[in-house]
């Protein structure tokens, strides 16, 4: 029996919702899965065509709860510094902190290159090919910056071995 009364099925329409609210949300999950992609374009298009309302409503936002932000900022500066950090290795590398930090445990907390420990306060690099993008593994920073002076050429780096050989500049450390 249809209700005709507007209060009457609004209050139907909530009870429902909320009885079924574990069927609305799997529906809803299934859904966005299935149209990820339509949902990604119309949601690129209506920020392009919105950019200026926007930027004027994040605006309006920031400076009304000026106060409210800068003391949830500072509640959560260590949860916002680790997350920035996260997200940060995943943008640039592709990979998640948690599979950075699993390579340097297997790597023994040391790079792979010299084999020095990693110090506790300085994060150690990412190695990686700049023309695939796949990480090679975790280096500290002088054996990254090394490798990117010689420009990541193999070549090149055996040439300079074998000039340290012929210069007598073979101390292993």
């Amino acid at each position: 029996m249809p209700l005709k009364n507007k209060e009457a099925r609004a209050a139907y329409k909530k009870d429902h919702r909320e009885k079924n609210k574990e069927a609305y949300k799997a529906y809803s999950k299934a859904y966005r899965e299935k149209n990820k992609e339509a949902i990604a374009a119309y949601s690129k298009a209506y920020r392009e065509k919105n950019k200026e309302a926007i930027v004027a409503y994040s605006k309006a936002y920031q400076e009304k709860n000026k106060e409210a932000i800068k003391a949830y900022r500072e509640k959560n500066k260590e949860a916002r510094a680790a997350y920035q950090k996260a997200y940060a290795v995943l943008k640039r590398y592709g990979i998640t902190l948690a599979e950075k930090n699993k390579m340097q445990d297997e790597q023994g907390n040391k790079c792979k290159i010299c084999y020095q420990d990693f110090p506790s306060d300085v994060a150690p690099n990412v190695d990686h090919c700049h023309t695939s993008g796949k990480v090679r593994g975790l280096l500290c920073w002088n054996c990254n910056v090394g490798l990117g002076n010689f420009k990541d050429n193999p070549l090149v780096l055996i040439k300079a071995a074998e000039y340290l050989k012929e210069q007598g500049e073979e101390d292993v450390r």
